[in-house]
């Protein structure tokens, strides 16, 4: 392990509450979940949760997501994306294992990937995203 890379520690979770309204970029080690509203770009080693009243607009990079309420963008998992019945997904998935629970709407393309795969998107998004700097 580097000297300067940062190790979540667990119970660490990053938490946007229900009638908070969050625009921008966020980046971090850690577990998000997200019940309020979020348009942007969220890159995480961690696991994303989107709750059940939550809404998520844009570009989502994490170790894995669990989708309860409703996504519209991009979304590239380097594990599993799970989508609960509730789910209301629009969009583009790259994830190596999905499950989707009946009842939930998924409408878009999924696309399997490996772990390299995913590792090279990622690498990929952080140099263009350290070029419009």
């Amino acid at each position: 392990m580097a000297k300067n890379e940062v190790v979540p520690q667990i119970n660490e979770v990053n938490r946007i509450t229900g009638g908070t309204e969050l625009r921008g970029t966020l980046i971090t080690v850690s577990d998000i979940r997200i019940d309020g509203f979020f348009e942007g770009k969220i890159q995480s080693k961690g696991k994303v949760v989107i709750g059940e009243n939550a809404q998520f607009i844009g570009d989502l990079f994490c170790g894995s997501a669990d989708i309860w309420g409703k996504m519209e963008g991009n979304l590239v998992t380097g594990n599993m994306a799970g989508f609960k019945s509730k789910a209301h997904f629009n969009g583009a998935l790259q994830c190596q294992r999905i499950f989707i629970e009946d009842g939930a709407l998924f409408t878009g393309t999924c696309r399997m990937i490996t772990e390299d795969d995913y590792n090279q998107m990622v690498e990929k998004y952080n140099s263009s995203a350290k070029s419009q700097k």
